[in-house]
């Protein structure tokens, strides 16, 4: 008999839950910041407020920043889905959420993000 396999058993790397309000996303084309909802080796998820989808993001156009001056920038990534997760009362607090992955990252890259993973994370998802 087969084992089942759960999406998280499918996910090359672990999920880590974002302590809540210590990171955010932000982008030189967009006015409001995004929050950090999970991140993995492979790519991070946020919440955002907006009617509109987040504009793509280019890889020097996009910040993540998180407790103790710990960032991550300039890296390759490309979005997987940008959805609604919620609408306010009359739509007037529509919430979307975007997940990205990350592309071919060098080893400087790899250490910022463990270091971040470390940082800013409160377990696994």
């Amino acid at each position: 008999m087969k084992a089942i396999h759960t999406q998280d058993e499918r996910r090359e790397c672990k999920r880590f839950r974002v302590k809540p309000g210590s990171s955010f996303v932000s982008n030189a084309h967009w006015p409001d910041k995004g929050v950090l909802v999970d991140i993995s080796k492979g790519g991070f998820a946020f919440h955002y407020n907006s009617e509109v989808p987040w504009p793509e993001v280019s890889d020097d156009g996009c910040l993540v920043s998180g407790e103790h001056d710990s960032w991550l920038k300039n890296v390759p990534m490309e979005v997987v889905v940008d959805r609604i997760v919620s609408c306010g009362q009359d739509k007037a607090m529509m919430v979307r959420r975007r997940s990205l992955k990350f592309g071919q990252l060098n080893q400087q890259q790899k250490f910022m993000l463990e270091c971040f993973i470390w940082i800013n994370s409160s377990g696994h998802c």
